[in-house]
């Protein structure tokens, strides 16, 4: 069983992972098209971009603040506990991309939550 303090670890690495994606896809999506030439140019030109771009550099703080709590986390528990429990986060940034973008999620991909769910209480109770 996880302690309170473990389990917090866990939501707020989870929380910093979504919200970190969700920045980083609404930084890229207001400059993707200088990469779409393919030219090493253009996509050195994107990445000065993003690299330049508030949500990009807010959403890489978050991402570090997760991978920290991620480290914390699995220096807790056994690796083939954590490692499938992390599956969690596809959850976790699908629920941010439909709240926080608005994106609309097919009903095959809610069936595709519920079957990561099912396998995280599989994990979480051996």
């Amino acid at each position: 069983m996880l302690s309170s303090q473990t389990l917090f670890i866990i939501i707020l690495a989870l929380i910093c992972n979504a919200l970190g994606s969700v920045l980083f896809k609404k930084g890229a999506s207001r400059r993707k098209a200088n990469a779409r030439s393919g030219t090493i140019g253009s996509v050195l030109v994107f990445a000065g971009n993003m690299l330049s771009n508030r949500e990009i550099i807010l959403g890489i703080l978050l991402q570090i603040a997760a991978m920290i709590g991620w480290l914390v986390f699995i220096s807790r528990v056994a690796l083939s506990f954590a490692f499938p429990l992390s599956s969690i986060s596809n959850v976790t940034i699908l629920l941010a991309s439909h709240y926080l973008l608005h994106e609309r999620i097919s009903p095959r991909r809610w069936s595709g939550v519920l079957l990561i769910l099912g396998g995280i209480a599989l994990i979480a109770n051996t």
